[in-house]
């Protein structure tokens, strides 16, 4: 006796990604709440500066709450690799795509290995000179 799975389907197809648009200008932000004092529609102020509706709503409760129109700072962590360390895995992957996370943890290791060798013996070379006094200090 076979049982049949039925798939079931996301509201989101494969090829419709939310993109991250570009944050408005300072001015832009400032205009949509000028007008908004003087008394348009949030549709008015969308069509009159190319925004939507939305955006225009947003930004108003924005100011309306917290009486500015400046980037609030966001939560979420920290990243955990840098843009040069992102760029190094893609370029890892893509010249071998079957690499494991191993091979790709190692491999970013050795580099950054390489790098603190180099920090370290800069650290030595300038300091070298260095009186005996001035290690004393040094736990």
């Amino acid at each position: 006796y076979k049982r049949h799975l039925s798939t079931t389907s996301n509201s989101q197809t494969p090829n419709s990604t939310m993109v991250k648009t570009k944050e408005l200008s300072k001015d832009t932000r400032n205009q949509i709440v000028d007008l908004h004092q003087a008394g348009k529609t949030e549709s008015a102020i969308g069509k009159q500066l190319g925004v939507k509706k939305s955006t225009v709503g947003a930004i108003i409760r924005k100011w309306k709450t917290y009486k500015t129109t400046d980037n609030l700072p966001r939560s979420g962590a920290p990243r955990k690799i840098s843009p040069r360390g992102v760029k190094m895995i893609t370029r890892m992957v893509s010249e071998n795509p079957r690499t494991t996370r191993g091979d790709l943890v190692n491999d970013l290791q050795k580099s950054w290995d390489q790098i603190h060798v180099r920090a370290r013996l800069k650290f030595a070379r300038e300091h070298l000179d260095d009186p005996e006094e001035d290690w004393e200090n040094v736990i």
